[in-house]
């Protein structure tokens, strides 16, 4: 399993989000801008965040996003959810009577549909721990993001 870039470009635009002072929004091009990424990438992944009630859309000239949950509010999982979908994770084939033949008769709970879902449920667990109020407490702690602030003020 890989995870989308998305994913990951998901994450920074919620946290960049949060640093906006209360009742600002900022544009999914400034944001791409920022990040280095496509911009038409990027807006279709704010709009899977803002579907997924992650970010709210403000319209018109001065619109643009923010968010619409505190960050100790979202957590790894729930990005995951908006830009992965809500699919199962890990799916088998279903091949088990495949491979053990009809002769054998009708096949039961397959060996590796069992650890399949040990593997997703264990994942769904560690995503749904992370907080992105503990990722940005993090970065706060390791970096000076001042020149980010900056920037964001600079955005009026």
């Amino acid at each position: 399993m890989k995870l989308s870039s998305g994913w990951e470009q998901s994450v920074y635009v919620l946290l960049i989000l949060a640093r906006l002072p209360e009742n600002r929004t900022m544009s999914s091009i400034a944001l791409a801008n920022r990040l280095k990424v496509s911009p038409s990438y990027l807006k279709k992944i704010i709009k899977s965040l803002v579907d997924e009630g992650l970010l709210r859309s403000t319209p018109g000239k001065n619109g643009g996003f923010s968010l619409n949950k505190d960050l100790h509010d979202i957590s790894f999982y729930d990005v995951f959810l908006a830009i992965e979908g809500r699919g199962r994770i890990f799916q088998s084939q279903g091949l088990l009577q495949n491979f053990i033949g009809t002769e054998s008769g009708k096949a039961q709970r397959c060996a590796i549909t069992t650890a399949l879902d040990e593997i997703e449920n264990t994942l769904v667990r560690t995503l749904s721990n992370v907080s992105l109020a503990q990722v940005a407490e993090e970065t706060q702690y390791n970096y000076n993001l001042g020149y980010l602030d900056e920037w964001i003020d600079g955005m009026d």
